[in-house]
């Protein structure tokens, strides 16, 4: 048997695995009253469910768990988008003064929260803008 035919089966296995996560990825913007619905009828395989309003970081500011996991603050996105999006918030960026998204929403209101939130899901191509 040819040694590259074997390793080549043996990649496509392992991307096997990943295929949920892959054709998740792929989704097209959808509108935030899909992404909530979809939250709202639980998780599938390639999805998580997002807090649009970060959870620990509005848990750390005090705001009641009531609104940290309302449904309007649910949404179900792509795994690997989610990741991205989480990553986002933790990196340096220009727009708020070379401080992590994170970290500018520090004892900011909720409404900020929101609006940075959305803007992540439309920045990342889950949301429609």
């Amino acid at each position: 048997m040819d040694r590259n035919y074997g390793r080549a089966t043996e990649r496509a296995t392992w991307l096997r695995d990943y295929e949920a996560e892959i054709n998740a990825y792929l989704d097209p913007p959808k509108s935030l009253e899909e992404l909530q619905q979809a939250a709202a009828s639980g998780s599938r395989p390639g999805y998580q469910i997002h807090h649009i309003v970060e959870q620990k970081s509005a848990r750390d500011d005090k705001f009641p768990e009531a609104m940290i996991d309302a449904p309007e603050n649910l949404v179900r996105i792509p795994t690997y988008r989610h990741q991205e999006i989480n990553g986002w918030f933790g990196r340096l960026n220009k727009d708020f003064g070379l401080t992590p998204p994170r970290e500018y929403l520090r004892g900011k209101g909720w409404d900020e929260r929101l609006k940075l939130g959305i803007r992540a899901l439309i920045e990342h191509g889950v949301l429609k803008p």
